[in-house]
């Protein structure tokens, strides 16, 4: 993230107003990440919105926003603002170039060349495309939109519908963190078939389209997925993303999308894949 932006979204924490005006890089990041409601030229950030970004900026910055305040980098050298959050960016150092993150489904390894790794519960590794690609052992590629849902992939609710048992589970990535060139380069060079677990509308269809080797969607059974959708209310959400994918959508061939376009058009909301990571 830009200095700038850093400094917003800790303004937006320690405010006690959810209203705050809109600008360019704080528009990108709210659509990226899916958060916050936009209302003329400001953006609406409830509680459960600034807990996201409390957790993202710890994430992607080592940023622990309860205790750095928004002027925390006022005045600071270089060498002293590392001191405060991990950032690329304000460090001039690309920490992450070519990086990705990888794991494996609960209770399998990630198999990687001769080894087979049993990593700690919600961890995950961060290694080279290129070195995933010379020695991935898995025969598929479960590919995950959000971070959330990729740190909690070992809270998965359901078993993934998908023809492999021990998939690569890899994230998509984000902006200034995991480069999604990267992953998409990866699975370029993997040419294995991807099951992408992406969030439950308009938008996560699309994302799962475009993904190289696309083959399957990881949901879970259609009775778990409908209850799941009559619980949720956020249809303003589901009705922006119509505008830019709703006749792509309906021109799709491919038997998944169109089987779960018409189940998401029903239900007329956007779930997020995060509902069914959570105990």
């Amino acid at each position: 993230m830009e200095k700038s932006l850093i400094k917003t979204l800790l303004r937006i924490v320690h405010s006690p107003d959810e209203k705050t005006a809109s600008s360019r890089g704080l528009a990108q990041f709210a659509n990226t990440h899916q958060i916050g409601r936009q209302q003329g030229r400001s953006y609406i950030f409830s509680l459960a919105d600034k807990q996201i970004i409390k957790k993202l900026l710890k994430i992607e910055e080592g940023i622990d926003a309860d205790s750095t305040q928004p002027d925390a980098w006022d005045g600071l050298s270089r060498t002293d603002s590392l001191a405060l959050g991990g950032n690329e960016k304000l460090s001039q150092a690309c920490v992450r170039l070519n990086r990705v993150a990888v794991k494996a489904l609960l209770g399998r390894p990630l198999c990687l060349g001769d080894e087979k790794l049993k990593l700690p519960t919600a961890s995950h590794l961060e290694l080279d495309w290129q070195q995933v690609a010379e020695l991935n052992r898995h025969d598929g590629v479960m590919l995950v939109e959000n971070w959330e849902a990729f740190e909690k992939i070992h809270q998965l609710q359901f078993e993934p519908n998908i023809p492999s048992s021990n998939p690569l589970v890899l994230f998509r990535g984000m902006p200034q963190v995991y480069s999604q060139n990267y992953v998409v380069a990866l699975l370029e060079q993997l040419k294995l078939p991807v099951f992408a677990f992406v969030d439950y509308d308009p938008a996560g269809l699309m994302i799962a389209v475009n993904t190289p080797f696309f083959t399957k969607l990881v949901v879970p059974p259609e009775a778990m997925l409908e209850a799941a959708f009559s619980k949720c209310t956020n249809s303003e959400r589901f009705q922006k993303q119509l505008p830019e994918t709703q006749a792509l959508l309906e021109q799709c061939t491919h038997p998944e999308i169109r089987h779960y376009w018409q189940i998401y058009k029903q239900a007329g909301v956007a779930l997020p894949q995060e509902y069914v990571c959570r105990t």
